[in-house]
């Protein structure tokens, strides 16, 4: 019973969509579904006055024939039918607009919710299952949505004006015309509960083909599987994936094509039974052709009418399991939660940043990535932060913008903790550059400007980030300079190399101008001298600035005013390099590895 309630709730929640995204376009649209609904019983009864007048004119003398009760039919007739093919046209054209209001609808809050949830979601497969179940058919299924409406609310009209003149005609026909549709709605409706099973159950199978498939066709990976040659392993594995696949898909689909074909044996079976009893009455001499023509038009239509409204509504289930997984993703909880009243974010920070036994795991593990974290960094501080790989260093910078709430312990700025923040506003503090940062396939001048999205196309911010950031020749010596589209996803793009990459991004980083500054790795794809020249630009622009960065060259992390080693998710060390050289532990020893 549940079950059968949550989808009506499903089709509610579908039918709130789709007057929430096109109120305009959807009440016209109930217009025509109207007037199509009572088009047919006009034809009907035209029909058979217009058959019943041919009869009396044929039944009389051919000499004295008299065609004006049978003419004065015909433009009634026709209008009707030009009414009929109106209202399609018009209709047609209303459910494309309103579709198309309604696809963008379900596109847009589905990317609001993307950037909404909580990072942890994109470390899970279970919110990629879920992820591609929601946006796998965002936009193919809110044209079915619409389409299914506008069909059953025609087709129920339809239906009802029809089987009031079978009913009131001959009642017998009204239960069988039932039981015509009902087996082939029924069929469906199970048959689309099968077909949504087994979309669950091969999700995971399905992305992982998908991520073979660009393993194989997409820039990133194409010169080590070309160099290793691991292309012809790739494609086995596909190829066994997908023939699985496949074979699976097709014995559904047989199973399904079976159950079609009985439902629609019984349906013939009551289409006859239907005519038999048309026969019977036009035998014992209870009706007129005019009569014969209307119970038939009207048993044909209201058949339709009938198989058109179980079919939407079997379809309407079909939408529903869409709509369900859409609403799920949709209500997906945030665990990073602003508070009710949040206390405005420091524009500056006067003292500093300070954790206090700070722990974290990761959704699913069993062990605390970090532990017992206690650090301070002053006010326009510049921090480096050291160690070997899998110590904990980015998830601290995560926690520090709280892309992530820690598992224990707080995060204080000025002694406040940093969950009294809105989470957007205190996140708009910092200047980052990622490891793993973007490469916008956009031109140079809005590469730099996703740094700060509030500065306006052809500021002249963005050329100084770029000269900051050594990009500006770069840029100067690309065919249409800042309008230059980069990489080589789109027409006309030119690629750069992964340092000049990076510089792009530091760019970004130098145009947000905030507070605080997170580097991760900035160095990381320059060269010595470029470095040198980088980082004498980076410790002159946050002079003033509170600063972390993260970095196994030491080249960079000598520069700053105190080094952080972490080891095994704890604060191991602090102190400058000739204090960490001095006390000949781990930051002695990583520095003793150098390359030289």
């Amino acid at each position: 019973m549940s079950k059968r309630f949550d989808n009506i709730k499903h089709i509610r929640q579908a039918l709130r969509l789709v007057w929430g995204s096109a109120p305009g376009w959807t009440a016209l649209q109930g217009f025509f579904v109207v007037v199509q609904g009572l088009l047919p019983v006009a034809a009907l009864y035209l029909t058979r006055q217009v058959v019943d007048a041919a009869s009396l004119f044929l039944a009389q003398v051919p000499d004295g024939r008299d065609a004006r009760p049978l003419l004065v039919l015909l433009p009634w007739v026709a209008a009707v039918a030009l009414a009929g093919w109106l209202c399609r046209a018009l209709s047609s054209l209303v459910v494309v607009a309103q579709t198309e209001a309604v696809s963008d609808r379900v596109q847009d809050e589905l990317q609001a919710k993307s950037i909404e949830v909580d990072l942890e979601y994109y470390e899970t497969s279970s919110y990629y299952d879920q992820m591609r179940m929601a946006q796998s058919e965002a936009v193919s299924r809110p044209t079915s949505i619409v389409r299914n409406l506008v069909q059953l609310g025609s087709g129920s009209l339809v239906l009802g004006s029809v089987g009031a003149v079978l009913w009131a005609s001959q009642g017998l026909l009204l239960p069988i015309l039932l039981l015509a549709a009902l087996p082939g709605a029924l069929v469906r409706i199970w048959n689309s509960r099968r077909w949504n099973q087994w979309r669950i159950s091969r999700s995971a199978k399905e992305r992982y083909a998908g991520y073979l498939h660009l393993l194989l066709t997409a820039l990133p990976f194409a010169k080590e599987i070309r160099l290793g040659g691991q292309g012809g392993e790739l494609r086995r594995q596909y190829r066994e994936l997908r023939g699985e696949l496949r074979r699976s898909r097709l014995a559904l689909m047989r199973r399904r094509a079976a159950t079609e074909i009985g439902a629609d044996l019984l349906a013939a079976l009551a289409v006859a039974a239907g005519m038999g009893v048309l026969y019977l009455r036009m035998r014992n001499g209870a009706m007129t052709l005019g009569d014969l023509a209307l119970l038939y038009g009207g048993f044909q239509k209201g058949r339709a009418a009938f198989s058109g409204v179980l079919g939407s509504l079997a379809s309407l289930y079909e939408d529903s399991l869409f709509v369900r997984h859409f609403h799920e993703f949709m209500e997906l909880p945030r665990r990073i939660q602003s508070p009710a009243n949040p206390r405005p974010v420091p524009r500056r920070i006067e003292k500093e940043i300070r954790l206090e036994d700070v722990s974290f795991r990761y959704p699913g593990m069993d062990r605390d990535v970090l532990g017992g974290i206690n650090l301070s960094i002053r006010a326009g501080e510049h921090v480096a932060l050291v160690g070997e790989n899998g110590a904990g260093k980015t998830t601290l910078v995560k926690l520090l913008c709280r892309l992530y709430d820690p598992t224990g312990g707080r995060i204080l700025v000025d002694g406040t903790d940093i969950r009294e923040f809105a989470p957007e506003e205190w996140r708009a503090s910092f200047s980052i550059l990622f490891q793993d940062f973007v490469r916008y396939q956009m031109t140079a001048g809005e590469n730099i400007r996703m740094g700060d999205v509030a500065v306006p196309s052809g500021d002249p911010r963005i050329a100084e980030a770029a000269q900051r950031a050594g990009a500006a020749g770069l840029i100067g010596r690309l065919p249409a300079g800042y309008e230059t589209r980069l990489g080589r996803l789109f027409e006309d793009g030119a690629e750069l190399s992964e340092g000049q990459w990076q510089r792009m991004a530091l760019a970004r980083a130098f145009l947000r101008q905030a507070p605080i500054a997170l580097f991760d790795e900035p160095t990381s794809a320059l060269d010595a001298k470029a470095e040198r020249e980088l980082l004498e630009s980076v410790m002159e622009i946050f002079r003033d600035k509170t600063t972390l960065v993260v970095s196994h060259r030491f080249t960079t992390v000598q520069a700053a005013d105190r080094i952080v080693v972490l080891a095994e998710g704890r604060v191991a060390e602090s102190g400058t390099h000739g204090e960490l050289l001095q006390a000949n532990g781990i930051y002695a020893g990583l520095f003793a590895l150098r390359p030289r």
